[in-house]
């Protein structure tokens, strides 16, 4: 018998009971369509944190003496003061190979003017390359550049959520700012950074460090530094490097501790691939989970319909049917239950991803790959689960089949 006519038989057979077929393949589509979603979601979060560590970086630090006393330390006859990271910052540029480089970063909350609106902002005082080690180019207008930070330029780039606030739909390159009494122009806008949690990357304005210092900040000084490590070169070894430095710059002895705090993007970057895999994993075994217990009820199926069919069974191989046929017949069919189900179940988890994003809010990410591993393991499982049946079958004996009641 060909395969042809064994497709033949197994749709006949399958159609003979459409309500037992339609039971038994919802096993498979409930399966298939959880893998979908499932992981749908795990793969729009593993994009999304792909995403943010892109727009962040994985290659720079922060150097800051948060958690740390600010009174100043006394070694010998000198008297330090912990917080002077500009020339810190100018120093590891100087001194440290593996840098590329590095700014003090001066940091307020403060209210911002415009012809047009108020708002309360993120204000920073920053070197021009800021926007190198931050990755963070401007989506118009242009960056701060070096003359900026050397002439006290009032000048100032600003993120999109503060133009949206300040100016609306307007340009607002060539416009100008008032911040704590002080008019700044506004020369660019930063390319969009999005969220991370509560966090909006781009409620920020940034201003040449030497202005800022002048004009807004005062007599605050920084406490916070970015460095930056060359491309290519492991963040770690900069962050060694760096450590080792500032601890001979601040006359640190062996046994003292760390006068600041390093807490590198690298090791962040890190741990959220980790959860992002390991969530991907999770939610794969539970859709697995799901497409093994619709297996079962497959192979369940199966065994019933070989008891229900042993007389024609005894039949068909008394007339001249090998084992092997029967074997076939019954294995195609458990096949051709799965992989229509899982065709049905890659439309039904399609269809609830696409629900669970317009009405629910959820991201998902549907592709065709997920659908044809889907597809592949729902045949899989046909195959598997289907084999015992149809092997079983295929063992009867043509004599105690015809006699079976």
């Amino acid at each position: 018998m060909n395969i042809f006519s064994l497709i033949a038989e197994a749709m006949i057979s399958l159609g003979k009971n459409k309500v037992r077929t339609g039971l038994s393949m919802l096993g498979i589509v409930i399966g298939v369509g959880a893998v979908i979603v499932l992981v749908a979601m795990a793969q729009a979060t593993k994009t999304r944190v792909e995403l943010e560590i892109a727009r962040m970086g994985d290659d720079w630090m922060w150097i800051g003496t948060w958690g740390i006393a600010k009174s100043g330390a006394r070694k010998g006859n000198v008297e330090r003061k912990p917080n002077q990271t500009r020339d810190d910052a100018y120093a590891i540029m100087e001194n440290c190979s593996l840098i590329r480089a590095a700014t003090p970063s001066n940091t307020m909350r403060m209210q911002v003017k415009s012809s047009y609106s108020n708002y309360q902002s993120s204000v920073r005082g920053v070197f021009p390359n800021y926007h190198d080690i931050r990755r963070w180019p401007v989506a118009w207008g242009r960056e701060l550049n070096q003359a900026d930070q050397e002439t006290a330029s009032p000048v100032c780039v600003m993120g999109q959520t503060v133009v949206k606030e300040l100016f609306g739909s307007i340009n607002p390159v060539g416009e100008e700012i008032t911040v704590k009494g002080a008019r700044f122009e506004v020369i660019g806008v930063l390319e969009f950074k999005g969220r991370s949690g509560a966090r909006d990357y781009d409620d920020e304005i940034i201003f040449p460090y030497k202005v800022f210092q002048q004009k807004i900040a005062g007599s605050e000084i920084s406490s916070t530094m970015l460095a930056a490590a060359h491309h290519g070169i492991d963040p770690k070894a900069a962050e060694r490097q760096v450590r080792s430095f500032l601890r001979e710059r601040h006359n640190l002895r062996p046994d003292d501790p760390d006068d600041f705090r390093i807490w590198a993007t690298s090791e962040s970057a890190q741990l959220k691939e980790e959860s992002s895999e390991s969530l991907e994993w999770l939610l794969g075994m539970i859709a697995g989970v799901a497409l093994v217990v619709g297996g079962v009820g497959i192979m369940n199926i199966m065994l019933v319909s070989v008891t229900e069919r042993t007389r024609e069974i005894g039949l068909r191989m008394a007339i001249g049917a090998h084992g092997f046929d029967i074997l076939m017949q019954f294995l195609i069919e458990a096949v051709m239950l799965c992989t229509l189900g899982g065709i049905i179940g890659i439309f039904v988890g399609w269809g609830a991803s696409h629900l669970l994003t317009s009405y629910r809010g959820y991201e998902t990410q549907v592709s065709i790959w997920i659908a044809a591993v889907a597809l592949g393991f729902a045949s899989a499982t046909g195959i598997f689960f289907g084999f015992y049946p149809a092997f079983r079958a295929s063992r009867l004996e043509p004599i105690e089949a015809l006699r079976y009641e």
